[in-house]
This record gives structure tokens, sequence and C-alpha cells, in this order.
């Protein structure tokens, strides 16, 4: 288990008795969600001091398929942005923008034996700036702790995000298209459908396919790719180059600039030497228009 995960076991276990207690239910607009089924958050209550406990309930199949990554993120975004709007007067009607996700996560984790039904999450917060949050979050599943998260995104009104957007603040879903993918197998996924990735003439390097249809990725409509997308890129592509067993540990995440859908999204994989004995240390970059969009450096076990 990566050393970020040795907390203090105690203070997670008096955390999990008062989960028990909330009664609030998620509403999936909390969450940025339409599809009600999508939501994987449950309960959630304060513990006092920016501190507040969730659960969460990981179905084995439905719109995510039981990728554990893929869940996982998703967790992630939406602990982050329940406490947000439920507790700390972020406005439903602003537009959050994330900034940087991490975490790491117990190698085990990925085991099928281990794969858990239901988490609870201890969440932490700290306010970056008078619209930015820090969200840290430690993971629990029956009562072991697997894994550890910070996230940061910030918000702005709806009229500034329309000035900031620009021509950019429609979009066309109809007419957003996507080239052939790679072969679902080579990135770690079981169907088509799931693949972001397309090949490119360049070895190691995929355009990303903005398939709007997967809904696990693009619930509702939105005016630029989701975060959520490229790192799930980030997954197939370290997959693509450490298979054929890819379980990432360690996950660093910085969103420099939106990803637009009206032209190609270059994702780069270079495997780099890593200072720990069963790690492949792997570092992704997304390219548009010739600058750099995105980058996420991975740790995976093998």
């Amino acid at each position: 288990m990566p050393k970020a995960l040795l907390s203090d076991r105690r203070r997670h276990t008096k955390a999990v008795h008062r989960i028990g207690a909330s009664v609030q239910n998620v509403p999936q607009e909390y969450v940025h969600l339409h599809d009600a089924e999508a939501v994987l958050l449950t309960k959630w209550s304060s513990l006092g001091s920016d501190r507040y406990a969730l659960s969460a309930h990981w179905p084995e199949t439905g719109v995510y398929g039981g990728s554990v990554p893929l869940l996982l993120t998703q967790t992630v975004r939406q602990g982050a942005l329940l406490i947000g709007h439920s507790e700390l007067e972020v406005p439903l009607s602003h537009q959050t923008l994330m900034e940087l996700m991490d975490f790491s996560v117990s190698s085990d984790f990925y085991d099928p034996n281990n794969k858990p039904g239901n988490l609870f999450i201890l969440v932490t917060v700290k306010r970056n700036r008078p619209r930015s949050l820090r969200v840290e979050q430690s993971i629990l599943s029956e009562g072991r702790l697997v894994a550890e998260a910070r996230l940061d995104y910030s918000w702005i009104a709806s009229a500034a995000y329309r000035r900031l957007r620009g021509e950019h603040t429609e979009v066309a879903w109809e007419e957003v298209t996507s080239p052939a993918p790679v072969p679902a197998h080579t990135v770690g996924r079981t169907h088509e459908r799931e693949v972001v990735l397309a090949p490119s003439d360049v070895p190691n390097r995929w355009q990303l396919r903005t398939d709007v249809s997967n809904l696990a990725l693009y619930d509702h409509r939105v005016d630029h790719v989701p975060g959520l997308a490229l790192i799930e890129a980030a997954y197939q592509a370290a997959h693509a180059v450490t298979a054929p067993d890819c379980h990432p540990i360690r996950v660093m995440s910085t969103f420099n600039r939106y990803v637009e859908f009206d032209s190609p999204c270059w994702i780069d994989a270079i495997v780099v030497p890593a200072p720990d004995k069963g790690v492949m240390h792997v570092e992704i970059t997304g390219v548009q228009n010739g600058e750099r969009a995105f980058s996420v450096s991975m740790d995976c076990a093998r």
C-alpha cells in the first residue's frame, strides 16, 4: 500500500459510525448529473470543522460498466461537488472548473475479490481562494482505508463564464464526430463503446475520441470535454504502454486549459524510470492546437 495511505485508522472508524446517522439523500443536481442511476453517493453528514462523511454504493453493472478507475474518479468528483453545493454555498447556477485531481490507491483494491459494494468517505475541505476549494478525501471499504484523494476546483458566475468561453459556449452535439477506436483490449476495456482513443501515425500517440454517446463520460451537454473523460484517456493510454496489467496506484492530474470538440486533441504516453520496485511510471500529456491542455502522472503496479 502506498505510504500516503498509512493514516490513523481509529479516526476513520469513529467517523464511519457517524455516517450511519446521516439522513440526507443526494440530489443528482448536486453532483451535476442528469441520470439518477449515475449518482454513486448515497448519504452525507457534517462532522464539524469543515469535515464531512459520505457513503457511496458501487453497482456491479450500469453506466460505468464496473470499471474500477472510472468508478473511483467519478466518486471523488461527486464527493467534491456534493460538499461544495450542499454545505459550502457554492451556487448551483455557477460553473465549476476542475483544476487538479490526485489520488493514491491500495494495489489490492483492483483484486476482483476485494471489489467493494459500499464505501465510506471522509472529506476535509480547505479554501484556497474565496471561490476555490481543496477537497481531500479518505475512502474506506469495510473499515479499511483503500484510497486517498485531493481535488481542487473553483467556480464562476454564468455570465463571466460565457465571456470566458466566447464562441465555444455552444456546441452542436449532433455534429460532434469521432474517429474509429483502437481495439478495446489494447487499452484495457471490454467494449468498443468504452474506448476514448483512436490510432495515429506516431508510436504511443493517440487522438482523443469525443464520443458523446458514451453516457459514462457525457451525461449531459457540455461545451468542452469533461475532465473525467481526459483522465479516462490517460488510464487507457497508460494501459496501452504498460499492458497487459496496469493498475494505477497513484495518479496526479493537472488541467491547463479547456479541451474543445472542434479540433483534434493528441494524447502522448511515455514510460519513465520509477524508483520503486514493481512500479511503472507513465507520463501522459494531452495537446490541442499546439498547446498542452492537461497532463497526468501515473504510477502503475505490475
